[in-house]
């Protein structure tokens, strides 16, 4: 039996340890690796954060003026999808930390995102009303097409998954959706319609899975909605009650 005597030494050998490190080789910026971090971003980095303030519009998680009757922000992008929410504006630093996970496997970016869509969920969950049982909850990824997953070398949508499953105890489920065909980068200057460059190009897995629940779609960006509602149209095919949109940043 070990004695509780030693605990206090260890945590404090362990934080001393933790302090001399960082004077070695002080942390760097999550989101520019060249500032210096105070907690997880350089000061200027997370000046540059910019994220949904309230009052917000539930539906779109846009923010909605006090004084208007109705969000001033079209919601045809989100048919299909009950309400979104995201943690940030994707300009910035925020854009910066998205591309840190998606081109170089980031895990200090990764984990900064995930932590930051918590609260965003939460909120998202909060608002919905009817069944709120954990159980009825599922977590759902927007998948990248085997041949890309093989060239970047991970999921960015289900890596920010599996963290938001690991904090939040909602069971994720990999592999539900599946990407038939190679799509073009909705950023693409070739791109003339995102809509049709993302039409049929995904496929639902068992479906049984997915029915009856309500699902959180998660993404990494969110920008025109045209890969979210093909996703969510899928899965209220597949039987399930409702599709929530959550993502790290909205273009």
């Amino acid at each position: 039996m070990h004695s509780t005597g030693l605990i206090p030494w260890r945590r404090s050998l362990r934080e001393s340890g933790e302090a001399l490190l960082d004077l070695i080789c002080p942390p760097s910026c999550a989101a520019c690796t060249a500032g210096i971090a105070r907690g997880e971003l350089c000061q200027h980095c997370a000046d540059e954060l910019v994220g949904p303030l309230p009052p917000l519009c539930p539906r779109c998680g846009r923010i909605r003026p006090a004084a208007a009757p109705s969000c001033p922000h079209s919601h045809d992008c989100l048919t299909g999808i009950a309400a979104a929410r995201h943690a940030f504006d994707y300009r910035g630093s925020a854009g910066a930390l998205v591309r840190r996970l998606k081109f170089e496997h980031d895990a200090a970016a990764g984990c900064f995102l995930v932590r930051s869509m918590l609260p965003a969920m939460r909120q998202l969950l909060r608002q919905r009303q009817g069944e709120r049982s954990i159980r009825c909850l599922a977590l759902v990824s927007v998948p990248l097409h085997p041949r890309k997953l093989r060239s970047r070398g991970m999921d960015q949508a289900a890596w920010l998954a599996e963290g938001l499953t690991q904090r939040a105890g909602i069971t994720f489920l990999p592999g539900v959706l599946r990407r038939m065909r190679e799509t073009m980068p909705q950023g693409d200057p070739r791109v003339t319609s995102r809509a049709h460059n993302v039409a049929d190009a995904f496929g639902l897995r068992r479906p049984r899975a997915v029915r009856g629940k309500r699902v959180i779609l998660v993404d990494d960006v969110y920008t025109s909605g045209s890969t979210a509602r093909e996703c969510a149209a899928l899965l209220r095919a597949g039987g399930c009650r409702e599709v929530l949109l959550l993502t790290a940043a909205r273009g």
